[in-house]
């Protein structure tokens, strides 16, 4: 798959392709602070890129939900549902920077479009740090600071129809071209490491002319939260970079029709309300808990609990339009069980349909799935379990020889509960440290497409 080899070898960067000032009014106007963060969050071969932060930057528009201009009265004056970004006189995380809050919006007087938002840095939130006595912050968004960052124009290429079957239900092909399969962003501004790479890589071209031949397109890109992006053969230099869509970072093909059918399994699932009725086939408790492939990327202490670590966890979630969603933050049981620099960066399963728990006042929205040896106490040993790493962020892992998993969309009700309590009973690593489901006498592996889910040295061991 085109992702996975993306995933693996494209340096990730800062792109905003809808850009939105921000001013922070409490930074001095001609400062600037260089952050060094990794060009790849698991090959730190690739090196570090900097990214500069100073007094005005640019977010995505899309990052700012607007609660009082004109798309807050259209939504009744709330906030989008599960929408964690930055919102009037609230706050969010700068990614590898600061917490800001917005204190002030700038509209244009004639539409009231915000079209600059004044906001205050803490300055003690520095590179993910939260202070004692302030609550963890939520949203994280993506910035490009204005004076260093980079215009650039995005080649938003999406699919040429609308349908798998183009012209099968018109009758005519035509019919079914998909009118945005091409948007062009002229106003994008990418981080300055992106521009400082697609120089290097032209002047590399120009000096190959007579030896071997590259391609501008071999130069990549993670936008993070946007998709795959290649330099477009008609860049010449910083002053018309040009980039091309690859891939978007999920595919979301068919995705409308899905909420449809997985609303008939909420609270006990459809085709349990069926049995209940007399008719359809039951699912099976397994199958039922909606257990995905995720990634840690960040983990700390909890303020309250010292048993307790926060963590945030990338489950390949998706918006309703399609666009990647923030990562989810989950509580764990695990200080003091496995060092927080063993967290960050691992592949791991986590249930993402249970109800959400408050824990010590943090929610928790997920479970990590983990072994343990059984003993008690601070002799406990404890292992996340592992997927191999090219197995993608929300993929829904399956268990061999039965049918694939048809998860409720929230195990909240009593009988849901009753049904994950029994499925977890059944959760053991085998004698090769491989995740299993033993169900009376079958025993079936938790698979993914890369191949078994295993535990790191644990065997034997029960699974919560």
């Amino acid at each position: 798959c085109i992702r996975d080899e993306l995933d693996e070898s494209c340096a990730r960067a800062f792109c905003i392709l809808n850009p939105l000032k921000v001013t922070i009014t409490n930074w001095d106007d001609d400062e600037l602070e260089d952050f060094h963060v990794p060009r790849h969050p698991k090959k730190e071969e690739m090196g570090d890129r900097t990214i500069p932060f100073g007094k005005e930057l640019f977010i995505e528009r899309s990052d700012f939900f607007d609660l009082e201009g004109p798309e807050g009265e259209a939504n009744g004056g709330r906030a989008p549902k599960g929408f964690k970004r930055l919102l009037p006189g609230k706050n969010v995380r700068l990614k590898f920077a600061y917490v800001i809050n917005c204190d002030e919006i700038v509209r244009d007087p004639e539409t009231k479009e915000p079209i600059e938002l004044r906001c205050t840095y803490i300055p003690e939130t520095r590179a993910g740090v939260t202070p004692e006595g302030m609550n963890r912050v939520k949203g994280i968004i993506q910035w490009v600071e204005a004076s260093k960052g980079v215009k650039c124009e995005i080649n938003q290429y999406d699919r040429l129809f609308l349908t798998e079957e183009p012209g099968k239900e018109s009758g005519d092909y035509l019919k079914d071209i998909n009118p945005k399969s091409l948007e062009v962003l002229k106003n994008a501004v990418v981080e300055p490491s992106v521009c400082a790479d697609a120089v290097e890589t032209l002047e590399r071209i120009e000096s190959e002319k007579n030896g071997k031949k590259s391609y501008p397109s071999e130069l990549s890109f993670q936008f993070e939260r946007s998709g795959y992006f290649a330099l477009d053969k008609d860049t010449l230099g910083p002053e018309n970079l040009v980039f091309n869509r690859v891939v978007t970072l999920r595919d979301t093909w068919g995705m409308d029709s899905k909420p449809k059918a997985q609303a008939q399994r909420n609270r006990g699932g459809g085709k349990q309300q069926a049995k209940n009725q007399g008719g359809g086939d039951v699912v099976e408790d397994i199958r039922r808990i909606a257990l995905r492939a995720g990634t840690i990327i960040e983990a700390g202490p909890h303020p309250e609990a010292d048993s307790l670590l926060v963590c945030k966890v990338d489950c390949g979630d998706i918006t309703e339009a399609g666009d990647a969603e923030e990562p989810r933050t989950v509580v764990a049981g695990l200080a003091g069980k496995i060092p927080i620099e063993e967290l960050v960066g691992k592949k791991i399963v986590c249930a993402t349909n249970l109800k959400p728990a408050k824990m010590r006042g943090i929610e928790s929205t997920a479970m990590l799935l983990a072994a343990t040896d059984g003993k008690e106490g601070d002799d406990e040993k404890v292992e996340l379990l592992s997927v191999p790493e090219s197995v993608p962020n929300g993929e829904l892992v399956s268990f061999e020889g039965k049918e694939a998993s048809e998860p409720d969309v929230m195990m909240k009700s009593k009988g849901a509960l009753k049904a994950w309590d029994r499925a977890k009973a059944g959760l053991k690593a085998n004698a090769s440290g491989e995740a299993t489901f033993q169900d009376g006498e079958s025993v079936h592996r938790m698979m993914t497409s890369a191949g078994p889910v295993k535990t790191t040295s644990l065997v034997d061991a029960d699974i919560q």
